[in-house]
């Protein structure tokens, strides 16, 4: 089966350039069409750009059609994969900042021991022989509050924490942009009660406000949080759709493992306006070097559906008419 591979840059590019091709057209069909002799210096010349814009106006007018169908189209396909990419990076480029943060804070609390179980040392064997004393970890420095991938070449996604009194993350900002100007955001409060609420705004323009309640238990192995969560979005036309889900997370503490798991349902308008219900599962699993596998499977009303597949960044598609009971998959044709 093929990977799927799409450079919705060079699309998104291909897309601005038919745009500004039209609006160049259109503004040469709706230019001066009528001139003097004076202007042109003979009836000859005055006659023959009469001619011109006479007879090749209607072809202008079917060339700014052309080109803004081709606008729509290579602009419709870039944003739709730079959507699944921005959501893939949103999430990767929070895990990652978490496990950053965590390590961060395990480094912080081991120096802080150290120094603890010395100067306890210290108070009760005065003669202690500092030689004897264990070494001292290195400082972690300042708390981590941004990261920031780049590719280069003008494309990047970044993140924000600010911090509360207790150390814990009370705001958390991804922001996804390219060269092209493509650009999805996404901020997420964190209350003292475990309640948090969200705002994202994708790269159609589509706007998605969460609540939701976050808990927290924690041994020297595992870490586990669990979300349940409600989702509404409203798109450009004002259509709107609801999601309710949860998703639990266990991370291990030692190899920085993480397991994710949301299961959701969605409910609103299909393609064709109809509604309709939807629902999901996703799970995925990252090692702390980065690899990552997303396995995502949705199941319509009639039990049909889709899986997707996503292995450190390269795609694969299955359509079922039993996604239900997850068997008869077949590979997703480009026109299904």
């Amino acid at each position: 089966m093929s990977d799927i591979a799409v450079d919705y840059e060079l699309l998104n590019d291909v897309a601005q350039k038919s745009g500004k091709l039209k609006d160049e057209v259109k503004q040469a069909r709706e230019s001066k069409q009528e001139y003097s002799v004076d202007e042109v210096g003979s009836r000859v010349a005055v006659a023959a750009i009469r001619k011109y814009y006479s007879t090749w106006k209607g072809s202008f007018k079917r060339s700014e059609e052309k080109l803004e169908k081709l606008k729509n189209l290579y602009e419709g396909v870039a944003k739709k994969w730079a959507d699944w990419d921005f959501d893939l990076a949103n999430k990767a480029a929070k895990q990652s900042a978490q496990i950053s943060s965590d390590l961060w804070k395990a480094r912080d609390k081991e120096w802080n021991a150290w120094h603890e179980a010395v100067e306890k040392a210290k108070k009760e064997h005065p003669d202690l022989d500092p030689k004897l004393l264990p070494k001292e970890p290195e400082k972690p420095g300042e708390r981590p509050h941004e990261w920031t991938t780049d590719d280069g070449h003008g494309n990047k996604t970044t993140t924000t924490y600010e911090y509360g009194p207790d150390g814990e993350p009370t705001k958390v900002t991804t922001t996804m942009e390219t060269k092209t100007g493509l650009k999805a955001t996404d901020t997420t409060n964190y209350h003292d009660d475990g309640t948090y609420d969200s705002k994202s705004t994708d790269v159609f323009g589509n706007v998605t406000n969460t609540t939701g309640t976050s808990t927290k238990t924690e041994t020297p192995e595992h870490k586990t949080t669990t979300d349940d969560f409600k989702s509404k979005t409203k798109d450009t036309e004002g259509n709107e759709s609801t999601t309710t889900g949860t998703t639990t997370s266990v991370t291990d503490q030692k190899t920085g493992h993480r397991d994710t798991k949301t299961t959701y349902t969605t409910v609103g308008p299909d393609e064709d306006g109809n509604e309709q219900t939807v629902k999901g599962t996703t799970h995925s699993s990252v090692e702390l070097n980065g690899h990552e596998v997303t396995t995502t499977i949705e199941v319509n009303e009639d039990g049909s559906g889709t899986k997707t597949v996503v292995t450190d960044g390269k795609t694969e598609e299955w359509t079922s008419d039993d996604a239900e009971g997850d068997t008869g998959w077949k590979p997703k044709k480009s026109d299904d």
